[in-house]
């Protein structure tokens, strides 16, 4: 196992209001997470709202950060086919960065984006200029705060495995890998007897017919450099901790610990606060999987 990886707790903190935000990173120190994901929510209110940085500073003084997660969304996706807003888009993803840097983070996680491709039904084809056009400006904001950029996978055809590929092979940048999605992954795979998908997924995101794809870690793995770990059912995005759902852990983690040879950090992607489960119960779940690790 690479010495140098490390586990990275991620969680909905956004849901914890500011008033208690620093008892419930007590208990989470008290439980022995030393690592923390510096996650999209966070950094979107800073950039929004400078003056937060302070009060960050203050509360996350404890813990130490090997990733952060961009701001995501239609105007802060690569995709951004807002001709308006990508000058911005691009300085705010720079600044996003600068941030990263001071905070300690190693790994950037970002989106491709989804909205022309799910909404508009644009192809890839036309998506794919607008996308690595927005990477290529980046990549000299990464390069000098010494961060990696991960681009993620998720389940619209915009993200799928392949188009993560792309970019990643498109570009060839040391200062760019990409962040393997487990739980997206799980949704997208193929296996025998799996059954419907719900309309929303079937005529909105895929346009009437879904494409599965399988091997999502096997294409993504020589370039990973981060990885995000939850569970679900194998049809929605649920987020849940592990052995909630039929994602096969075991499996799972030999091989992220033996086949992902650039893999920088670990990082859990369970939705804690707003699913209803305690932070306990968290941390040991995947101190279980990861032993040396979490």
């Amino acid at each position: 196992m690479n010495k140098k990886l490390v586990f990275s707790h991620y969680a909905d903190w956004y849901s914890v209001p500011d008033s208690i935000l620093r008892s419930v990173l007590a208990e989470a120190k008290e439980l022995g997470v030393e690592n923390l994901v510096f996650t999209d929510k966070w950094i979107t209110r800073i950039l929004r709202n400078p003056e937060d940085m302070g009060f960050f500073r203050r509360v996350l003084k404890n813990f130490k950060f090997t990733d952060m997660h961009a701001p995501f969304g239609e105007s802060y996706d690569l995709a951004c086919a807002d001709r308006g807003r990508r000058k911005d888009m691009i300085r705010d993803h720079e600044r996003a960065l600068g941030y990263a840097a001071d905070f300690g983070c190693r790994t950037y996680t970002i989106h491709i984006g989804a909205y022309d491709s799910v909404f508009f039904h644009k192809p890839n084809s036309e998506i794919r200029s607008t996308a690595l056009d927005a990477l290529e400006k980046i990549i000299p904001f990464a390069e000098k705060y010494g961060v990696v950029i991960a681009v993620e996978n998720a389940f619209e055809r915009s993200n799928t495995p392949d188009e993560v590929m792309y970019y990643v092979d498109s570009v060839s940048h040391p200062n760019v890998g990409c962040c393997f999605d487990s739980g997206h992954a799980l949704v997208m795979d193929s296996y025998p007897g799996k059954g419907a998908y719900a309309d929303y997924m079937t005529d909105t995101v895929w346009s009437g017919k879904v494409e599965n794809y399988s091997k999502a870690f096997e294409k993504m793995a020589p370039a990973m450099v981060t990885c995000h770990l939850h569970d679900n059912d194998g049809f929605s995005d649920q987020h849940l901790p592990p052995e909630n759902g039929i994602e096969k852990w075991d499996v799972l983690a030999d091989k992220l610990l033996l086949y992902a040879p650039k893999l920088i950090s670990i990082q859990s992607e369970a939705t804690v606060f707003q699913n209803g489960f305690a932070l306990a119960d968290i941390v040991k779940r995947y101190r279980k999987i990861f032993p040396a690790l979490a």
